[in-house]
């Protein structure tokens, strides 16, 4: 009985070789893949991300230039201040398959124009 399992195993192994041959070029072709993709997305950064860079060190200065100007007003250094200097600043592989969006400017949540956060007055409204 003993060798009728081993004759069995072993014939299967013979026959079935491309199921373990397609596994092994599976994970060749997933290794190459991801491989490739780190390349890719570093040479993408080496270009994307002096680019973006500049765009936050122009914005940086400017918002803050535009607060002072207003009176201090945070809103206004803000309203620049988000979207130069917030966003992407390299390019990943989940930026690169679009799991993860690429934000050259940061457009995020805001307070609609007009309505700001009271602060609560003596009877806390």
């Amino acid at each position: 009985m003993r060798r009728f399992v081993i004759c069995g195993i072993t014939v299967a192994s013979l026959l079935f070789p491309p199921l373990a041959l397609a596994q092994q070029e599976q994970q060749q072709r997933s290794l190459n893949t991801e491989f490739a993709m780190g390349w890719v997305t570093g040479a993408l950064s080496v270009v994307y991300f002096p680019i973006k860079f500049s765009v936050a060190l122009a914005g940086a200065p400017i918002g803050g230039l535009a607060g002072l100007l207003t009176g201090g007003n945070e809103r206004a250094a803000e309203g620049i201040w988000r979207p130069t200097v917030g966003g992407t600043y390299f390019i990943t592989p989940e930026v690169f398959a679009g799991t993860e969006p690429l934000l050259l400017v940061d457009r995020g949540v805001h307070r609609p124009q007009g309505r700001e956060e009271r602060t609560g007055g003596m009877l806390g409204y």
